[in-house]
């Protein structure tokens, strides 16, 4: 998938936050956006509001982050191993 194609999915994300922070209701929200050609039900859009104001609430310590990536480029090339991150 194109990088293109992510940033669109993140405006998309963001809009459904937006709308729903403004009062509308998620099946007005999952209406318009199936006439914009985005099939989304009312519950997904609940699902995507929650997701998006959950995010930001806890903090990583750095240093996990920074181990984690740094494990991640060490095995980057074996497939056996899961992703750390």
């Amino acid at each position: 998938m194109e990088l293109k194609a992510h940033l669109y999915r993140l405006e998309n994300i963001k809009a459904i936050h937006d709308l729903a922070t403004a009062g509308i209701d998620h099946q007005v929200i999952s209406v318009f956006l199936s006439a914009e050609g985005i099939c989304i039900t009312p519950i997904e859009v609940t699902n995507i509001v929650n997701t998006y104001d959950a995010l930001g609430k806890e903090k990583v310590p750095t240093k996990k982050v920074q181990a984690l990536l740094t494990a991640k480029k060490i095995c980057q090339e074996d497939e056996n191993l899961p992703c750390p991150v």
